[in-house]
């Protein structure tokens, strides 16, 4: 390995499987110093465990790295400011946040109910803002480096039905995101998101069980370590220059997102107060040109009783 990350100072989210576990391995590899903050709990958010996170540090130290578990929970006020003190405690500073972490709960507008919405809202709402603001803090006084990569999802890129609190929860984190960038950018911060696809505990929660889970038989191009190295770019001194992005990996290819721009406009007539009638008369030839349900909806249902992960069927009703 090339020490990409040499003499950086790491903390990953969720980092006791998945993703988060990939990342940590890749960028313990690289040279980092790297706290693998994770409380083992289920998919849905419930029950708890040290062993995840404890595993990856006895991984990482076997390969000559060097890493520390935290088994905290994010969601909660004092646990992130601890998770966020303790490198600096331990070894003088916070280079890198990966907010990995997440759990989550199918359920469309009509099925969701509020422990579904709390449960997710806590940990990918108030979780990362939690974590983020305490680093912040950090990167301010510090000035020097530092680097925020906050899970996103194509839950909320593109609406997916039956995933309506967790998408709602992943625009959250964009918005956020963006203003941390802005807010960041002159203590030497870069903030970004990042969509990812690969088969996890998560697809398995959400595809129908057929008796084999997806992250089982997930071929090369699906599995987690797919998306590690982009994670390792984003973090390192090389993106400098990159912030308030949305970066997505798909297997063996990796995008970036388009940005939102005003595509098509609609004045009053003569710049003066607007006027129904002209207004519906021209809707049609200006903001409404060229849409259409089947081309601007991804993830049409054809019933709000169909079952999960099937979402996106052609069958769209006019």
């Amino acid at each position: 390995m090339s020490g990409k990350l040499e003499g950086k100072v790491a903390i990953i989210t969720g980092s006791g499987r998945g993703v988060g576990r990939c990342t940590a391995l890749l960028m313990a590899k690289e040279g980092a110093k790297v706290v693998i903050a994770d409380n083992g709990s289920q998919v849905d958010g419930s029950g708890a465990s040290s062993g995840p996170a404890e595993e990856v540090v006895a991984q990482i130290s076997a390969d000559g790295g060097t890493a520390i578990a935290i088994a905290c929970d994010v969601s909660n006020w004092d646990d992130a400011k601890a998770m966020i003190e303790a490198p600096i405690k331990k070894w003088g500073k916070l280079d890198i946040l990966v907010n990995n972490a997440g759990n989550f709960r199918v359920n469309t507008i009509a099925s969701v109910t509020r422990a579904d919405w709390n449960a997710l809202r806590r940990v990918h709402m108030d979780g990362m803002m939690y974590t983020s603001h305490f680093a912040a803090l950090h990167w301010k006084e510090r000035g020097e480096y530092g680097r925020l990569i906050n899970f996103t999802s194509d839950s909320f890129m593109s609406g997916v039905p039956d995933t309506f609190a967790y998408a709602a929860a992943k625009g959250a984190v964009v918005g956020m995101t963006r203003a941390i960038a802005n807010a960041m950018v002159n203590y030497n911060v870069t903030a970004n998101c990042l969509t990812q696809s690969s088969m996890t505990r998560m697809a398995d929660s959400y595809y129908p069980d057929g008796g084999i889970k997806p992250s089982e038989v997930a071929p090369p191009d699906q599995r987690p370590d797919t998306v590690a190295p982009l994670i390792v770019y984003l973090a390192s001194p090389e993106a400098t220059g990159i912030s308030g992005r949305i970066f997505g990996s798909y297997g063996y290819k990796y995008i970036r997102w388009s940005e939102p721009c005003h595509e098509v406009d609609l004045r009053s007539r003569d710049n003066e107060p607007w006027d129904l009638d002209y207004l519906f008369s021209r809707f049609s030839e200006t903001l409404g040109k060229d849409l259409e349900l089947k081309k601007d909806l991804q993830w049409p249902m054809e019933s709000l009783d169909q079952q999960s992960g099937t979402a996106g069927s052609d069958n769209l009703k006019q």
